[in-house]
């Protein structure tokens, strides 16, 4: 009974390493490109938002693996394809980009590290300006009350700016 145990566990350690990425230092190199990977948006109000699909396609034979997006700024999310794009075939790589802390002219790069031939790393770029109303402008800690009392709506009682702070149980003597 022990063996049977035994011999499930090594298989199931053997199928599950095949199941991870392999190291970019050794997989096979491909080609990527990118569809308009430079790009100007017109401006938008501050506290819009926006969302950019990038249509990356592999141009080699071998399956392109994309293994890391990194954004240059944290008002950006990032979504991409977790599995490997095969010769031939295209996938997107979406980013949500949030004005709520931005005014004026604002560039971003994205880095893209993937099996590629010439360099691991790629970069896209996207800038825009963000705008305020001519009517009114919030401030962040407006924009950013309001966003919480819809995330928090009918969770917390009384006003979220009022509600205090707490302590810890155990008390510290100096």
């Amino acid at each position: 009974m022990k063996n049977i145990y035994f011999i499930l566990l090594i298989a199931f350690i053997s199928v599950s390493c095949d199941l991870r990425k392999p190291s970019i230092d050794t997989v096979e190199r491909t080609k990527m490109e990118i569809e308009d990977p430079e790009r100007h948006y017109y401006p938008i109000l501050r506290g819009s938002e926006i969302t950019a699909a990038y249509k990356i396609f592999n141009r080699g034979d071998a399956p392109l693996i994309i293994y890391d997006v990194q954004a240059s700024c944290g008002c950006i999310t990032i979504d991409y394809p977790t599995n490997s794009i095969g010769k031939d075939d295209f996938g997107f790589i979406t980013l949500d980009y949030d004005s709520a802390k931005n005014i004026g002219y604002v560039e971003f790069y994205v880095t893209i590290k993937a099996n590629t031939v010439k360099e691991t790393f790629t970069t896209i770029k996207f800038d825009l300006n963000v705008v305020t109303s001519a009517h009114y402008t919030q401030d962040y800690e407006e924009i950013y009350l309001e966003r919480r009392k819809e995330k928090l709506a009918g969770e917390v009682d009384g006003d979220l700016t009022q509600q205090g702070y707490y302590i810890d149980d155990t008390k510290t003597v100096r």
